[in-house]
């Protein structure tokens, strides 16, 4: 993948763009070369290729990619079984050809929750931390900005974008393979951040914050999406070992924690637009996640309570300035 094209006046300064192509260049080539998973994914990906549409659909629920007479049923049934093995599928759904991808996480949900209340994307430099697959990077585009950059770390996730947007070809969209630390640093600012199911994953949550708030521009926007729990201002949950059964859950705040939180660390007019508690009709496996889900992470007994006796998954959205 080529990325000269972000000199198109994006914002970025000529050294950055040079060091993004050479670093999204050494991983890939690390991934196709050294990495068993990625050798495997890389396969596919190019077995895959020979499919080709120029239809595109982000307006519903599922982004559609590709219609489904556009291919015969031996053609379907050959790229389902391929892109099952891109699995774990978290974020969707998609429909690719009239093939459904019954992902673990129905984020079209969370979409809607948010999409009305956020400043619209109309022209604007758009940076999705954890962007997984894409799903909400191609719902984006409804909006029209002017440039989405997903960063990705995870090589299945970052696989299924490759494998998603090599049949959209949207120039608009582009998924890195990096941390967010390896962006921070970068003269580029972003007028909308998207940071949803990444705060309780970091040891230092205001230090994120604040890196975060260094990315952006001026008045820009951040998306926040993260687990918390009923309690004052001063409550914060530091799981034991794991909560509901993951093991990199750092802090799970109070609103007015987070609320707190958000401040310190430089933002203002901050908001919280939705609060929803995760339930088996937004989350839960299938034959594309092949792994655990909501129903195994709750105490069987009490399913307002997770397996290690904490409260039960509860979600905030928070829209702040910076």
């Amino acid at each position: 993948m080529n990325l000269e094209f972000i000199n198109r006046d994006f914002g970025f300064a000529e050294n950055e763009i040079l060091e993004i192509n050479l670093e999204y260049r050494k991983k890939v080539e690390a991934f196709e070369t050294k990495n068993k998973n990625g050798i495997i994914l890389n396969r596919l990906l190019s077995e895959i290729a020979v499919y080709d549409t120029d239809y595109t659909d982000y307006t519903g629920n599922c982004v559609e990619i590709g219609r489904s007479d556009e291919l015969t049923e031996d053609q379907k049934k050959d790229l389902r079984e391929k892109m099952i093995e891109f699995w774990p599928w978290r974020k969707g759904p998609f429909r690719i050809f009239g093939i459904d991808i019954d992902t673990e996480w129905k984020s079209n949900l969370k979409w809607n929750r948010l999409k009305d209340h956020i400043t619209p994307l109309n022209g604007r430099h758009v940076l999705d931390i954890g962007s997984s697959s894409g799903y909400y990077m191609f719902k984006m585009l409804e909006q029209s900005p002017e440039l989405v950059i997903g960063i990705e770390p995870y090589i299945n996730f970052f696989y299924q974008f490759r494998l998603l947007n090599g049949f959209a070809r949207e120039e608009r969209l582009i998924t890195l393979p990096f941390r967010f630390e390896e962006m921070e640093n970068f003269r580029k600012k972003f007028n909308t951040v998207f940071c949803m199911g990444i705060l309780y994953h970091r040891k230092s949550p205001i230090e994120f914050l604040q890196k975060i708030r260094s990315s952006m521009a001026k008045n820009g926007e951040l998306v926040i999406e993260t687990l918390i729990i009923d309690g004052d201002s001063h409550t914060c949950l530091y799981p034991l070992e794991r909560y509901a059964k993951m093991l990199n859950v750092y802090f799970i705040p109070t609103m007015p924690v987070l609320e707190t939180w958000l401040a310190r660390s430089g933002f203002k007019n901050i908001r919280c637009i939705d609060v929803s508690r995760t339930t088996t009709d937004e989350q839960k496996t299938s034959e594309w996640v092949k792994t655990e889900s909501l129903p195994d992470f709750l105490d069987p007994n009490n399913s307002s309570l997770t397996i290690e006796g904490y409260q039960g998954p509860t979600r905030a959205i928070l829209i702040a300035e910076a």
